[in-house]
Formats: structure tokens, C-alpha cells, sequence
């Protein structure tokens, strides 16, 4: 299998916009298999220091493999964008020019079924960024919380209205066998919804899950707070975003924020050739702020 498979969301935008020049640092909160970084360091190569944090550490090897070549002073370090911080002092870098944190999952994690992120059939749940270090797995929700925590998982953290009785049927269910893989709590979900030719009727539920285990609320808000801190004046810093409720809490963290404000009035979102050529972009926001 080609582990190249990601194709960066607004690519050319993203790189007119944050205006990255030659001797800047960019730190890459997200940098998954790489695919943003290639763009910056196909541009500036070594010109440009290149910082990559993910807090999974199989598609960050992956990240290195392809970007090291590019620019042999890049950094690839195995942690969460929320401790940045805590990364930029240990290497005595007191602020970069310009940050980039891309919040969508990666290919790399759905197409691996060890990962459980899929709604494949025989892929096991698990949905953790982070395997070696995060505790609680998606298995565990579905099999240990009670009806209440897991209909409130799945109704606040992925807008899904029938989140109630989605935990219903998943008791009803868990109760005669566990439920194991990602294929077993997609059919539920669909005994719940019906089919849907478009999107698969799990979709919110996983979602849910996903957010859930993975803190990402808490990981945007924390990193929020320590933005300014990281950013030189006139720096810059683009979020991608790929559903309401991560695009609202960057909204309204621009709108309150006494140093970052947007340089686009409006949120971005792709033009037809990108969906077209990459459907996987078809939810995607983009909101670029400057450090004042």
C-alpha cells in the first residue's frame, strides 16, 4: 500500500496566505503523513525550518520518511499541539512565523484497521491518536458506559439528534455480545437510522467517539490559550476544520482574542476543482489569523 495517500485540503491557499518566507519557522501541529509540509518544504526546503508534531506516533514515522530529504533540519516530535509550548522551549525557540493545525483525521488512520477508525467491518474499535500513551478506547465507551454517557457522548460531541436512542440499541445490543468491531457499531447505528446513499448513517456517531476519546475540545481550547504566546508579531496561524462544532470554537476564539484576528472576513471553504479532485476537502474550513 502506497502510505502516501493524503492529499493536503488548500494546499495553494493555504501557502499564498500564510506567506511563508525563506530563514521562518513553521511549526506543523498536525502534520500527519506530511502532505502540507511537502507543499512548505517543496518551497523553501532548507531555507525554512520545518516542525511537525502529531500525537501519533506510526503516522509520524511515516511524515519523517518523506520529509526528511526536503530539509534535513526539520523536527519530528511525538506529541499533542497543546504542548507546544513545552516542545519550542526544549529546542530554546522562543516563537515561529507561522503555525498550521489541521484537525482532520488522517487516510493513514482509516485505511489501517489496527487503528479502528473505519466503519469496515472487521476493523476493531479503537479510534486513539495516540495507542501508546491514551488509555480509554471507543471499545470501552460502547461496552462499559452507561446508556446516559454514551447518548450524551454521541448527542454533544456529534450533533446527532438520534444520539438517544443510538445508546439505547447499543445497551440492547452489548447485553446478548460485546461489541468488538467498527463494523458492529456502524450496523446498530443503522438499525437505528436506515441506510443512507450518500453518508454513512455512523458518521455523526463516530465522529462523537472520536472527539470523545481524543479530548479535542480540550486539545483546541488548551492550545487556543497558549497561541499568542507561540506566534512572533505579524505571525501567522491558518486552522482547517471539517465540522461545526471545531470551525465554531475557532471562531469564536478569533472573535474574543485580544492578539490573533482574521485576515479572511469569511470562512474559506473549496472551490469545485478541489472537491472534485479531492472529495475528501468537500467539508473543510479554512480561518487564517494574524498575532497582533
Amino acid at each position: 500500500m502506497n502510505l502516501y495517500i493524503h492529499k493536503p485540503v488548500f494546499a495553494k491557499t493555504i501557502l499564498s496566505l500564510l506567506d511563508t518566507h525563506s530563514e521562518q519557522i513553521l511549526l506543523d501541529c498536525t502534520c500527519g503523513e506530511g502532505g502540507h509540509g511537502e507543499i512548505f518544504l517543496s518551497a523553501y526546503g532548507e531555507s525554512c525550518q520545518y516542525i511537525g508534531l502529531d500525537r501519533d506516533s506510526q503516522i509520524l514515522s511515516v511524515a519523517k520518511n518523506r520529509l526528511m530529504p526536503l530539509s534535513k533540519k526539520s523536527l519530528f516530535i511525538h506529541t499533542s499541539y497543546a504542548e507546544a509550548r513545552t516542545v519550542l522551549d526544549s529546542y530554546q525557540i522562543d516563537q515561529v512565523d507561522r503555525i498550521l493545525v489541521d484537525l482532520g483525521i488522517s487516510m493513514y488512520q482509516i485505511m489501517h484497521p489496527e487503528r479502528g477508525f473505519s466503519f469496515n467491518a472487521n476493523d476493531k474499535l479503537d479510534m486513539r491518536f495516540d495507542q501508546l500513551k491514551q488509555g480509554i478506547s471507543a471499545y470501552e465507551i460502547v461496552n462499559e458506559y452507561d446508556e446516559e454517557e454514551i447518548s450524551d457522548i454521541i448527542y454533544h460531541y456529534g450533533e446527532e439528534y438520534a444520539g438517544r436512542k443510538i445508546a439505547r440499541f447499543i445497551i440492547s445490543e452489548r447485553s446478548r455480545r460485546k461489541i468488538v468491531t467498527c463494523g458492529d457499531l456502524a450496523s446498530i447505528v443503522s438499525k437505528v437510522k436506515g441506510k443512507n446513499n450518500k453518508i454513512n448513517p455512523a458518521t455523526q456517531t463516530f465522529q462523537a467517539l472520536r472527539i470523545y476519546v481524543n479530548s479535542e475540545f480540550h486539545e483546541i481550547e488548551s492550545f487556543c490559550q497558549i497561541l499568542p504566546d507561540l506566534l512572533k508579531i505579524g505571525g501567522k496561524v491558518a486552522f482547517i476544520t471539517y465540522h461545526s462544532l471545531e470551525d465554531r470554537l475557532i471562531k469564536q476564539f478569533m472573535r474574543s482574542s485580544e492578539h490573533i484576528k482574521p485576515i479572511n472576513k469569511k470562512v474559506i471553504i473549496p472551490d469545485a476543482e478541489e472537491i472534485e479532485s479531492n472529495p475528501a476537502s468537500r467539508s473543510a474550513k479554512l480561518r487564517v489569523g494574524i498575532r497582533l
